[in-house]
């Protein structure tokens, strides 16, 4: 027996690129054992969602590296300091 969102969360209009599906099979991914598993669940899960999908929760999985590129630019650099807070 499946679970539609509605039963799940209620009323609640999730945005397609984080309803739970999307979360839970980042999820599946994220949690492999290693690369060779990690390839095998992709395969599978993009087989079986299909790849608009896939591509929502390959977002999700680059993020943390995406994060740590910007932080690590000059563009973000220059924000942080225009920001500091200053003791008068």
């Amino acid at each position: 027996m499946t679970v539609t969102n509605l039963e799940a969360f209620g009323d609640i209009n999730f945005p397609e690129h984080l309803t739970p599906k999307i979360v839970h099979t980042a999820l599946f991914i994220h949690n492999a054992k290693d690369k060779a598993e990690t390839v095998t669940r992709v395969k599978f899960c993009t087989k079986e969602y299909g790849t608009k999908m896939m591509t929502y929760v390959m977002a999700l999985l680059i993020l943390p590296m995406l994060m740590k590129t910007m932080e690590q630019s000059d563009l973000y650099k220059d924000f942080q300091a225009s920001n500091k807070k200053t003791i008068n």
